[in-house]
């Protein structure tokens, strides 16, 4: 199977070649989970999910649906940008969406549960990795498994992009960075839950997570935010930049209509570390960790 290459020539690049499948089968076997399958279900569930969501979108083959053509069934085929767009396409109250399936199953169960007449459409497979970059750039919304078992996902086009190229998976700046920052504690009884739920379940499921704090933050000489703005903070040893990446990708999805910015302890010294249990009770504290006794001076 070709993989994704940019062409150089204005609006048009190669993608990979499809194979295409069959027609309606039984479904009243149940369909297999694959990975993307069980992270897609466990996204329904939490946010806390959302950096292994973001990787299996990547792994192996996805499938779009394409009229159904007998003759070029099992056959290898080519798309260019500029093309007439052969993949369904659905209206939402998201817009109008591409739908993607996990599995050539998840396709025939998808289009069963929407009542498609038979040879409708079709499964055509294409490498996940060129089906987002197609997607992201053509400036279309990918919604995964729609109308299956496992729930669906939908997917913005930049979000696509960041996928495609990797840079979602890159360093995370926070991007009050150089401002001026006044942090204020919370009480307990005012966290934001919709947020510190699945953070907490991610910072626990990784042991490199010692502890972590929730401040409200202001911005010298800024007016006040429509949303109220929060500054996480986590320590973590030894530092790992890709599970820090992680738990943005976390805080972001759960983000809701907060403003959230994610940031590591300036130092991992007992002093710094003991000077923020002493200014402010952290939301989360591993269950083997324990805490600085010094105090600074």
């Amino acid at each position: 199977m070709e993989s994704f290459q940019d062409s150089g020539r204005p609006n048009i690049f190669r993608l990979s070649v499809w194979r295409f499948g069959g027609t309606m089968t039984n479904m009243s076997v149940p369909i297999p989970m694959n990975d993307l399958d069980k992270a897609i279900m466990a996204m329904q569930r939490s946010p806390a999910a959302q950096p292994d969501l973001c990787r299996r979108l990547r792994e192996g083959n996805l499938y779009l649906l394409v009229p159904f053509h007998p003759e070029v069934a099992n056959e290898k085929m080519n798309y260019r940008e500029g093309d007439p767009m052969p993949f369904a396409k659905v209206q939402t109250d998201r817009g109008v969406v591409v739908t993607v399936y996990s599995s050539e199953a998840r396709a025939l169960e998808g289009l069963k549960k929407a009542k498609v007449k038979p040879r409708t459409f079709m499964p055509a497979e294409m490498r996940a990795l060129d089906v987002l970059a197609m997607l992201g750039k053509l400036e279309l919304s990918m919604t995964v498994n729609k109308g299956c078992a496992t729930g669906s996902i939908t997917l913005p086009p930049k979000t696509l992009r960041v996928l495609a190229d990797g840079s979602a998976f890159g360093p995370q700046h926070d991007d009050s960075e150089g401002e001026q920052l006044t942090l204020n504690r919370i009480n307990p009884a005012d966290y934001p839950t919709n947020l510190l739920v699945p953070v907490f379940e991610f910072l626990r499921q990784h042991k490199q997570f010692r502890a972590a704090w929730i401040f409200t933050r202001i911005m010298a000489g800024q007016p006040s935010p429509v949303h109220r703005p929060y500054y996480l903070l986590a320590f973590m040893e030894p530092r790992d930049s890709a599970l820090f990446n992680d738990l943005c990708m976390v805080a972001h999805a759960a983000r809701g209509k907060h403003e959230v910015n994610t940031s590591l302890t300036e130092s991992n010294r007992p002093e710094v570390i003991a000077s923020l249990f002493r200014q402010a009770q952290p939301f989360y504290v591993a269950a083997d960790y324990q805490q600085p006794a010094t105090l600074p001076a």
